[in-house]
């Protein structure tokens, strides 16, 4: 049993069943509270509901039920309102004969068409109404008529939150004395049921949230003006202390927290939409900014602003005090999630700052004049650029590398550089958006879901591959997590051997081994056409498989060469004899990555071969099962249903071949300039 002290001043629970007619109407109107029996309330604990804000221990102080009581007409309503009947609904304090005798039709129509029945109870603490002035502890007596319309004024919100609020429903309440903790035994229902259906039978769990609210409106309507000016009180200081910490957010700030703002306009992305500079913004290239503006507003909580901060820290345990006096002990802390609130808006306070004195906080000369170069170079277009960038690379050979015209020249030849690869990674992730969107809109499956984290994964090293050299280097776990992601989506066809290692290779052909095993294994999947190689292809599986090993045939072709150079260095002989059969066959593996149809044609004459050999073993019985067995396992993965024309899983930018090649040039030579 819990404590009065500890109790709630409201609580609320119902029990819901299929409506069974007059029975619950008559049991909320007894003259003696008794326990109805089971066959009168059909209630078994899996429909029992309890409020959502209650202990796990408080169903010994809902005992009540034990009790002798009686319903109690009310002397002192006026002779308008007067009825036969103690129950209530919507407008009505006490029902006619004729509003009785239809509700008794609405529930026996609810009974025939097998509608839920809600059977719920709302108690007070008796310090609760005393303190809002509807109990008089020494008379017994209880204003009724407030109660009742505290609850017809909540009733409309609470059936909509459920979906309820139609002309099929309806309600009754009967308010019982036969406890020290006055209650109301509510029932809802419906004539024709018109809330989803759970395995033929209507839903009857309510949302928590529809309760809370429910008992959030009745108490509004019931505490008294004084209660209810506290917490008016509280959330005008809270908005008070906003205000402070707002006001106080540059002032007197320390040489540190200066240095912060600072770093923080150097860190800044250049948007052309500054609106962006925003604390909900969690692209890769706004991380910096982000992590250095929590860090000031950290460090100006703990100092010049700590007075104003914990003051609204204890206003906001105030607040959630009252509301558990209020509502139960199960009311969800709220400190935490407002103080991650005030700390993301004072934090969007800085970013307007910036914002509004972004002069004051510029970047020195060199960064301005190469934002202004890139906004030229931006101008002229991915052509213009492409032409200009081979007449600069041809004018930087004629000049002395330590003149400032070479050093001029060098670091727009670097932008113009840039601007390429940003144009090239962007139609990249255009193409995986596009494949994206096709993989969303088909039926979630292991298959569909774990092509998805590959694309986004793919998404994610493209944003990587756009940040400037130095930021990677700066960032270790981000540095960490590009060369992560670059080894397992390597370019196998594009990948200079150079750049081939044996850690690189590993990680490329773990990931084709585990997207070929996934195809393997999912046939049947409705997303199979939107993620093999080439969906084209009349054997399909087959052919994928095919694909794949082909890509790891070039990795290891590669991989073997790099070491040949490595190993023989200073003997040009040997190493062109072991290199040149491997380069006559990466050539040959080329056209099979590059053309599907010649897969298709190394297939039909493995088919051939097979079908022969089994034609000229079938009179021998000791192959004739091993033959017929692995036919039968090959031509069950050929798709029969032939071509159709889909989206293939890679995208080539068949006319960006030398901005992939600059692209390739600028990761060797890591010209990124702070």
């Amino acid at each position: 049993m819990i404590k009065n002290n500890q109790a709630p001043d409201i609580i609320y629970t119902q029990q819901f069943r299929i409506a069974n007619g007059e029975r619950y109407l008559q049991y909320t109107e007894r003259k003696e509270a008794i326990n109805p029996s089971p066959e009168d309330v059909e209630i078994t604990n899996k429909n029992f509901q309890q409020d959502p804000d209650l202990p796990e221990n408080f169903e010994g102080y809902l005992g009540y039920t034990d009790r002798k009581a009686a319903t109690k007409m009310e002397d002192d309503l006026d002779k308008k309102l007067k009825g036969d009947y103690p129950t209530f609904s919507q407008g009505v304090y006490e029902l006619s004969e004729e509003q009785h005798q239809q509700l008794i039709n609405n529930l026996k129509e609810a009974q025939t068409n097998k509608s839920m029945l809600w059977a719920g109870v709302i108690s007070f603490s008796p310090e609760f109404l005393t303190k809002a002035g509807l109990y008089d502890p020494k008379t017994k007596k209880v204003n009724q008529k407030l109660i009742k319309k505290a609850i017809q004024d909540a009733m409309p919100n609470f059936l909509a939150n459920e979906g309820l609020d139609n002309q099929e429903t309806f309600w009754w309440g009967d308010i019982h004395l036969n406890t020290d903790h006055v209650h109301v035994h509510l029932a809802i229902s419906q004539r024709h049921n018109t809330r989803p259906l759970k395995n033929g039978v209507p839903k009857g769990m309510f949302k928590n949230k529809s309760i809370r609210l429910f008992k959030s409106q009745i108490h509004h309507e019931l505490e008294n003006k004084k209660s209810r000016s506290r917490m008016i009180e509280i959330e005008k200081a809270l908005d008070a202390t906003k205000k402070k910490l707002t006001n106080g957010l540059t002032n007197d700030v320390t040489i540190q927290q200066k240095n912060y703002l600072q770093q923080i306009a150097n860190a800044l992305p250049d948007y052309k939409d500054k609106r962006k500079w925003r604390s909900s913004n969690h692209s890769v290239d706004f991380k910096e900014a982000k992590q250095l503006t929590d860090q000031l507003v950290n460090s100006l909580l703990q100092t010049s602003l700590n007075n104003e901060y914990l003051e609204y820290i204890n206003l906001l345990k105030a607040k959630d005090a009252i509301n558990r006096k209020k509502y139960g002990q199960k009311i969800k802390d709220t400190v935490n999630p407002a103080d991650k609130k005030l700390r993301e808006y004072l934090a969007n306070r800085i970013y307007d700052l910036l914002r509004d004195n972004e002069e004051q906080y510029q970047k020195n000369n060199s960064s301005n004049k190469k934002r202004d170069l890139m906004a030229q170079i931006k101008s002229q277009g991915l052509t213009e650029n492409k032409k200009l960038l081979n007449l600069e690379k041809e004018r930087l050979k004629k000049l002395d590398p330590k003149s400032k015209e070479a050093k001029r020249l060098k670091m727009q030849i670097g932008l113009r550089k840039y601007y390429i690869r940003q144009i090239n990674l962007d139609a990249q992730k255009e193409s995986l958006d596009m494949r994206i969107v096709q993989l969303q809109g088909a039926p979630s499956t292991n298959l569909n879901q774990f092509f998805l984290h590959s694309l986004n994964e793919q998404k994610e090293l493209i944003q990587l591959r756009k940040l400037p050299r130095y930021r990677l280097t700066q960032n270790p776990k981000l540095m960490q997590r590009f060369n992560v992601l670059k080894n397992r989506y390597m370019d196998v066809n594009k990948v200079p051997i150079n750049l081939v290692t044996t850690k690189s290779v590993l990680a490329r052909k773990k990931q084709l081994a585990a997207e070929i095993a996934m195809i393997q294994s999912n046939t049947d999947d409705p997303s199979i056409s939107l993620v093999i190689p080439n969906p084209n292809s009349d054997y399909r599986i087959m052919n994928a498989t095919a694909y794949y090993k082909n890509l790891e045939d070039i990795l290891d072709a590669k991989l073997q060469i790099h070491k040949n150079n490595q190993a023989y260095q200073n003997d040009l002989a040997r190493r062109n004899e072991l290199n040149r059969p491997l380069f006559t066959d990466l050539k040959k593996k080329y056209e099979f990555a590059q053309n599907s149809e010649l897969i298709d044609t190394e297939l039909e004459h493995q088919l051939t071969y097979i079908n022969n050999n089994q034609k000229k073993y079938q009179k021998n019985s000791k192959y004739q099962g091993i033959i017929n067995s692995n036919l039968s396992r090959l031509l069950g993965q050929i798709n029969q249903d032939g071509r159709k024309r889909v989206l293939a899983l890679r995208k080539h930018l068949n006319d960006e071949d030398d901005i992939e090649r600059e692209d390739r040039e600028l990761e060797r030579e890591e010209i990124y300039e702070r």
